[in-house]
């Protein structure tokens, strides 16, 4: 167990393993460490995981997800931008267990990637990617 606590990684890999992806990701965002979440989103097809019905992370999660994949956008860019993407699609607004986070959350990450369009060292796919 104590290793576990010092690689996160290896108790994520061992609930992706056992299709606990729920709990991987609320594992992962737990650790307010998006080096984690940016692991685990690799480690994972996460597009066939949102397109499995019914998806097998809840509204919450993904409404947190999207949020966390956005803070530290900076770093693999690309690669975060096409998750979030996916994340975003994801999203039910009207979800009644998201629906008062959605607007200010949609708000923060629309103002972060505005940000990040506006900045000299985004390349043009990544600027279409934010578009």
């Amino acid at each position: 167990m104590p290793e576990a606590q010092l690689d996160p990684t290896k108790e994520l890999s061992r609930m992706i393993a056992e299709k606990k992806y729920d709990e991987a990701f609320t594992s992962a965002l737990h650790r307010s460490d998006v080096s984690i979440v940016s692991w685990l989103c690799s480690q994972v097809d996460l597009q066939g995981i949102l397109s499995m019905k019914p998806c097998s992370l809840s509204q919450g999660l993904l409404l947190a997800l999207f949020q966390q994949l956005a803070c530290d956008i900076n770093k693999e860019t690309s690669r975060k931008l096409a998750w979030m993407t996916d994340v975003a699609v994801a999203i039910i607004p009207s979800d009644p267990t998201i629906a008062v986070h959605v607007v200010p959350i949609f708000r923060q990450v629309s103002q972060i990637v505005d940000h990040l369009q506006s900045m000299s060292t985004t390349s043009a796919s990544e600027s279409a990617s934010i578009r």
